[in-house]
């Protein structure tokens, strides 16, 4: 998934939703960078970055790059679970 197309698909979902990586206890995502024609979700601490968060801060990186976890874990979608939009 290509963060352009990551922002696209978000465009209308809830800006309160909260991210994380969906796993067997949620992992908050709370920030993220670029590196090697890669976005990386990093997941430091416990405050997640939400839809409306993210969404304000996409837009100052390449739309091209590849979304990944910051372990080299490619992310291919996401659903959502409550409050959450979880990336598998």
């Amino acid at each position: 998934m290509r963060l352009g197309e990551l922002i696209t698909l978000m465009h209308q979902l809830d800006p309160s939703l909260k991210l994380g990586i969906d796993s067997q206890s949620i992992l908050p995502v709370s920030g993220m960078s670029a590196s090697d024609n890669r976005l990386l979700f990093h997941t430091a601490t416990q405050t997640p970055l939400t839809v409306g968060t993210f969404q304000q801060h996409a837009v100052h990186f390449d739309q091209q790059l590849i979304v990944f976890r910051s372990n080299d874990d490619r992310l291919y979608g996401f659903r959502q679970s409550e409050h959450w939009l979880l990336f598998k």
